[in-house]
């Protein structure tokens, strides 16, 4: 893992918008004790930021689908104004933890049109799990991490749940506003199918053992409370619990972020598995 203050491909022509909220979002890191990684994740890199060098346990951010759609229209530059799951990962007091970018996002080399579709139809395209996957494979070889535990913010929650079904060493699972169910969530809005993406819901009898947490927002207008709701009716789980809060898509989650990891998250990575479900 190459560690540097500056990603190497920020040297690409890029927007200054990027590269801007990169570098700040690299000084807050330092301030918490990250430090930006420089992550191969073919066939793309993501940008990342780390806390820790070793440890047992990572804990893995996925960030949300950031600036994706500008008024209607994809955007060239997913990179997101506020990046929600860095805001949560910043507050996490685990010894080790991986921030982990999309793809674009922070990383002007693949922006453009020429990666448009990976923020938008393809956002869980098979090569997106395979990505991000084989960027946590790099990080546990570098830190000998054994266990891995997932927490993704609305479209990162999605890809939470395609990479807990894809590996062994899943010891939780949570999500925030997570993006479930991509079939019904763009049929409930009348929109034009994901056909380039993997549907999350399409891989919950692979995680029925897995111990997980869907937080998701009474006031959500963005992902319905109810999609959490069909996901958790839609196997038998073994431990698995929905937690709604007074909270919108986009605000509030950072400030209730410490109390839920200390009376549940925290708790939940020590959670054996095959114990009760519940609600």
């Amino acid at each position: 893992m190459v560690l540097s203050s500056l990603m190497p491909l920020f040297l690409v022509a890029c927007a200054l918008d990027s590269r801007s909220l990169w570098e700040r979002e690299v000084r807050r890191g330092w301030n918490r004790g990250f430090e930006p990684a420089d992550l191969p994740a073919p066939p793309f890199r993501l940008a990342a930021l780390l806390k820790g060098q070793s440890g047992t346990d990572l804990v893995v951010y996925i960030e949300g689908d950031g600036r994706a759609v500008i008024r209607g229209r994809p955007s060239n530059d997913p990179t997101p104004s506020m990046a929600q799951s860095l805001e949560l990962a910043l507050l996490d007091p685990s010894p080790l933890v991986l921030y982990l970018a999309r793809v674009g996002q922070f990383m002007p080399a693949y922006s453009g049109a020429r990666y448009q579709a990976f923020w938008t139809n393809n956002r869980l395209a098979p090569e997106v799990v395979e990505s991000a996957n084989y960027a946590i494979d790099e990080v546990k070889r570098q830190t000998g991490a054994v266990r891995v535990h997932l927490v993704g913010f609305s479209g990162g929650g999605g890809l939470a749940v395609l990479l807990a079904a894809k590996r062994d060493d899943v010891g939780s699972l949570v999500t925030l506003a997570g993006l479930l169910d991509i079939d019904w969530w763009v049929n409930s809005n009348g929109w034009l199918p994901l056909t380039g993406s993997l549907n999350p819901a399409s891989v919950v009898s692979r995680l029925v053992d897995i111990p997980q947490i869907h937080f998701y927002g009474f006031k959500d207008q963005v992902i319905a409370p109810a999609m959490s709701q069909r996901f958790a009716d839609s196997a038998p789980f073994q431990n698995l619990s929905r937690i709604g809060l007074d909270l919108d898509h986009y605000s509030g989650w950072t400030s209730q972020w410490p109390i839920l990891l200390k009376e549940r998250v925290l708790l939940l990575r020590q959670a054996p598995l095959n114990t009760t479900l519940t609600h």
